[in-house]
C-alpha cells in the first residue's frame, strides 16, 4: 500500500490538503525557471516551508469548519469566505515572513511596502482557501449523503426483518393451532361474543401488519392500538391470568415511530412474564414525554422478570436496538432489565419532534 493510499485512508482532508499544496509548490517552482532574478535552488527550500505553512492554515480552517457542518448551507458558505480570508491572510503574512528570513540576500528588493505587499497576496491566494474550503465542504455532504443512504437500506432491511418475523410468528401453525383451538372452544360454549371480539382482533392485528410498508412511521397511538389486539388474541390462551394496562400521554400519542416496533417487547413479555405462571400478570404500556423533547415509551410486567438479572438482548429485543439505531442515531436509547419493585422493564427513549 503506498504512503498516498494510507494517507486516504486516514483522512481525505489530509490527502486532499497535501494534494493542494504539492500542486502549489510544483507550479511556482515551475515559475521560477523563467524568473532570472531569483536563483532557482537557494528558493526550492523555503517555498516548501511557505506551502507548509499554507497547510497549517487549510488544517486550521478545518478545525474551525468541522465545528459548523450541523449549520445550513448558507451559513457555512459565509464561514468559509471569512476564514478563507483570515487563513489567506495569515498565509500571506507567514510567507512574508519566511522569504524576508530566508530570502532577504538573493532576492531582488520589495516594489512595495509590507503591508501591501501582503494584502496583495492575500488576494492573490484567497481563491486557493476558498477552492479548499468548497472542496472539503462537498466531501461532507458526500460522505453525510453517503451515509444516509446506507442508514435507510439497513433500516428498510430490518423494517421488514422484523416485520417477516412478526408475520412468521402470526402464521406459524402453533400460533394457529392455538388461535384456532380457543375459537373452537368459545364456539362450542357458545360463547359467541367473546368469539366474535377475538376474531376481530385477529383481523385487526393481521390487517395492521400486512398493511404498513416495512420502513414506514406510524403515530404512537395506532402502534398501542396494534399490540393492544395482540394482546386481546393472547388473552383468549391465558385468559384472566393477563391483564393489560395502556397509559399514554395525549401530548405523546401523535409521536411517529418505526411500525411494529413495540412488537418484540410485548412479545417478550407474554413469553417470559405471563407464560412460565399461573398467577395473574399485568403488561403495562406508558409513554410520557421527559424533558420537554425526549419521549420515553416503557413495556413492563408484574412477572418473574426474564431469566437473569442482566440478560442479553435477545433477537427481538437486539431487532429494537438496532432499529432505533438506524432510525435516530446516537439520539435513541433502548435498555432492558428487572424492575426496582419486581418484574421486568422495556424503555425507549426517542427524540419527541420526529
Amino acid at each position: 500500500m503506498s504512503v498516498f493510499e494510507r494517507a486516504r485512508r486516514v483522512n481525505p482532508v489530509l490527502t486532499m490538503t497535501v494534494g493542494l499544496w504539492l500542486f502549489v509548490f510544483v507550479l511556482y517552482t515551475l515559475r521560477s525557471l523563467w524568473n532570472e532574478d531569483i536563483p532557482f535552488w537557494p528558493a526550492v527550500f523555503p517555498r516548501l516551508l511557505m506551502c507548509s505553512w499554507g497547510a497549517l492554515c487549510c488544517g486550521a480552517i478545518y478545525l474551525f469548519l468541522r465545528r459548523h457542518t450541523h449549520r445550513s448551507l448558507g451559513v457555512q458558505l459565509w464561514l468559509v469566505i471569512i476564514a478563507s480570508t483570515i487563513g489567506a491572510a495569515f498565509d500571506a503574512v507567514g510567507s512574508l515572513l519566511i522569504a524576508d528570513w530566508m530570502l532577504a540576500d538573493i532576492s531582488p528588493p520589495r516594489e512595495r511596502d509590507w503591508i501591501t505587499t501582503a494584502v496583495l497576496n492575500t488576494q492573490s491566494f484567497v481563491w486557493v482557501f476558498i477552492t479548499w474550503s468548497c472542496i472539503y465542504l462537498t466531501q461532507v455532504y458526500s460522505r453525510r449523503m453517503r451515509d444516509n443512504e446506507m442508514r435507510l437500506l439497513e433500516a428498510q432491511a430490518l423494517a421488514s426483518d422484523a416485520q417477516n418475523r412478526m408475520l412468521r410468528y402470526q402464521i406459524n401453525p402453533h400460533f394457529l393451532f392455538n388461535t384456532l383451538n380457543a375459537l373452537s372452544s368459545l364456539v362450542l360454549q357458545k360463547r359467541t361474543e367473546r368469539a366474535e371480539a377475538m376474531l376481530l382482533a385477529l383481523s385487526g392485528f393481521l390487517r395492521y401488519s400486512l398493511a404498513r410498508a416495512p420502513d414506514e412511521a406510524v403515530p404512537l397511538r395506532e402502534e398501542a392500538l396494534a399490540q393492544e389486539e395482540y394482546l386481546r388474541i393472547e388473552q383468549a390462551r391465558f385468559g384472566e391470568r393477563l391483564k393489560f394496562i395502556k397509559n399514554l400521554d395525549p401530548d405523546v400519542d401523535h409521536v411517529l415511530v418505526p411500525s411494529l416496533i413495540l412488537q418484540p417487547l410485548i412479545e417478550n413479555a407474554v413469553k417470559h412474564a405471563v407464560a412460565p405462571t399461573s398467577e395473574p400478570v399485568t403488561i403495562e404500556l406508558t409513554a410520557r414525554r421527559t424533558d420537554g423533547r425526549r419521549i420515553e415509551v416503557r413495556v413492563c410486567d408484574n412477572g418473574g422478570g426474564g431469566e437473569a438479572e442482566t440478560p442479553s438482548l435477545g433477537v427481538g429485543l437486539e431487532n429494537v436496538r438496532r432499529r432505533l439505531e438506524v432510525a435516530y442515531g446516537d439520539r435513541a436509547s433502548f435498555a432492558h432489565g428487572k424492575a426496582d419493585g419486581g418484574g421486568y422493564c422495556a424503555c425507549i427513549l426517542i427524540p419527541g419532534d420526529e
